[in-house]
């Protein structure tokens, strides 16, 4: 017997029969292949790296545990009461073998629904049916495998294709990885195997043989693997599907809440994944949304994602930001406000991202918060024009972390206020997290002694690098618009640092004031390159528009601390001018 648990719809409490039963990964690629194993439209989109891909086949190599899946096979009469999604799987087509995205395939009478482990058998899936680039040739993952007998290529047989491999590539026997199951896509899978040889070894060969046998040895290995399946009782009702997902997926961290949201709402708004699959993709919310299937930057960003949309709409309905108060009232009807105001929503992201765009931002990228979107859309929302003040507002809630940790109550209070169009009460409240009754503008010290946020900084630096047209160096890029990614770049580089013979805890590279920004190609020029050599070639007005100090004494490693501390005096008088700019006090 499984878990007791309430329905979605506050059904009595009742038993739920789960079992669990071993399924070997063949016998799931076939379920695949036939069209009979499908994704409820319940689940996000396939993030895994190309990496994890890899390491998980070597786990099933070893024999390594992988984790459980949960399927339900639903016993329904008629057209099934949501829809599936297809398989984030892109096979080459017959004529230009480009990837083409998998169509969804209709509920066949046995089919079983995946509720947990998409992730994994989409990585398996991806090799087994030959996975490709949207649109290119380039299989996805790009992964090979090794079946030369050497000791240690049959420790570890699965590598993803690199400049360093392909010194090996002979030495290992490496092919494509996806070759090995070409029996269960309908071909022949040893003769599939010796044509991939044929670029190493002729049939006369004495490896070629030995080539055969690992080859069947790891296929073997991989798809006679197993994985524990809990089963569903096939009498468990949609609703109560839909509230098992969610609560599996609350007891860990793979989803966040406005994704559990996500799960609830695919049974009571309509397409709602596919929807709001299109709005991440809008032209308007390019780089500030948050795409299904794409893996998450090396900065945070602030992006808008399903989690915003929904509380945006959930508020505009009168039902507040949190998710728990929703749960405690009346479901459907909350969740029927959501779809009422969804485009409201939609709307009014768009009128955000515009705003931080005309700040100079080029992405979500370089918001600390994500949260610093929701009030500037509530605004708008409400027919509030969004002026530069919420530019403002926006950098002094950066400067003073206003949504670090726990955010849900700053974020009611926030939206209530944006609502009102009160950016004076906004500011009042950042003041108050802040601990800064009088003045929301940090002083030098505060830069000095690393109170205020690093990322605020940089944002702050793009805002006023916009209003001055300051330019990259040494390639004199004008850096708002820039056509390539701008980055973090150290003045003094971190090298430098770490070979200074005197140095001591100031000497850290990620000190204010020795961060500015580049363009990539810039960054990259400079390298490890040390200041007091390349900062003598840039032209003066634009080491003036980076508050570069202009005496080149501290150009030396010698004065590094000296450098900052002046750097960071300028930086703390420009963010007091950019704040008093946008009417902040």
């Amino acid at each position: 017997m499984g878990p007791e648990y309430t329905g979605a719809m506050g059904a009595a409490p009742r038993k739920l029969n789960l079992k669990a039963a071993p399924w070997k990964i063949a016998n799931l690629a076939a379920l695949k292949r036939d069209g009979r194993l499908h994704l409820p439209d319940l689940q996000r989109g396939f993030v895994w790296s190309a990496d994890r891909v890899r390491a998980l086949y070597d786990s099933l190599y070893r024999s390594y545990p992988v984790g459980a899946l949960l399927l339900w096979e639903p016993k329904w009469e008629g057209e099934a009461p949501f829809a599936t999604r297809a398989w984030d799987i892109c096979p080459p087509d017959e004529v230009t073998f480009r990837g083409a995205p998998e169509p969804p395939r209709p509920v066949l009478p046995g089919s079983l629904f995946v509720l947990d482990g998409q992730q994994r058998l989409t990585s398996i899936f991806r090799l087994v049916f030959r996975s490709r680039l949207r649109n290119k040739t380039t299989p996805d993952p790009d992964l090979l495998v090794a079946l030369s007998p050497g000791e240690e290529w049959v420790e570890s047989p699965f590598h993803l294709r690199s400049k360093t491999l392909q010194r090996r590539m002979r030495d290992g026997l490496l092919v494509p990885a996806e070759v090995l199951f070409e029996g269960i896509r309908g071909g022949n899978e040893s003769l599939a195997v010796q044509r991939a040889l044929g670029e190493w070894l002729t049939a006369g060969d004495e490896l070629f043989f030995e080539a055969l046998d690992r080859a069947n040895a790891i296929r073997t290995s991989v798809l006679q693997a197993e994985v524990i399946a809990y089963e569903i009782d096939a009498d468990a009702g949609d609703d109560n599907v839909i509230e098992i997902f969610a609560r599996l997926n609350q007891q860990g961290v793979r989803l966040r809440p406005g994704d559990l949201a996500a799960a609830r709402l695919t049974g009571q708004m309509t397409n709602f994944r596919a929807r709001a699959r299109e709005v991440l993709l809008l032209p308007e919310l390019r780089g500030f949304s948050a795409p299904e299937g794409v893996e998450e930057g090396n900065r945070s960003g602030a992006l808008v994602d399903t989690d915003l949309l929904i509380r945006a709409a959930l508020f505009l309905g009168g039902g507040g930001v949190r998710y728990r108060d929703t749960e405690t009232r009346k479901l459907q009807s909350r969740y029927q406000d959501i779809e009422a105001n969804w485009d409201a929503a939609v709307a009014a992201f768009k009128s955000a991202v515009a705003l931080f765009r005309n700040a100079g931002l080029p992405s979500g990228d370089w918001l600390p918060y994500r949260y610093l979107l929701f009030p500037p859309a509530i605004a708008a929302a409400r027919g509030h024009d969004l002026d530069e003040r919420w530019t403002g507002w926006a950098l002094a809630a950066s400067l003073w972390r206003h949504y670090a940790g726990e955010v849900e109550t700053k974020l009611a209070k926030d939206a209530a206020l944006a609502e009102r169009g009160d950016v004076d009460g906004l500011i009042e409240q950042v003041k108050l997290r802040a601990k800064r009754p009088d003045s929301a503008v940090p002083e030098d010290d505060d830069l000095l002694h690393n109170i205020v946020g690093e990322s605020a900084i940089l944002f702050a630096m793009l805002a006023y690098f916009s209003r001055v047209n300051a330019h990259s160096f040494p390639s004199g890029k004008l850096l708002s618009g820039a056509q390539e990614p701008l980055e973090v770049h150290q003045i003094f580089p971190r090298t430098s640092l770490d070979r200074y013979p005197e140095r001591d805890n100031e000497y850290v590279p990620d000190r204010i004031g020795n961060l500015t920004l580049l363009v990539r190609s810039d960054s990259e020029h400079i390298g490890d390159t040390a200041p007091d050599v390349y900062l003598r070639i840039i032209e003066p007005v634009d080491r003036s528009a980076h508050l570069i100090p202009a005496t080149t004494s501290l150009w030396s490693i010698g004065s590094y601390k000296t450098f900052c501390e002046q750097r960071e005096r300028a930086v703390a008088a420009m963010l007091r001018d950019l704040l008093h700019g946008y009417g902040v006090s």
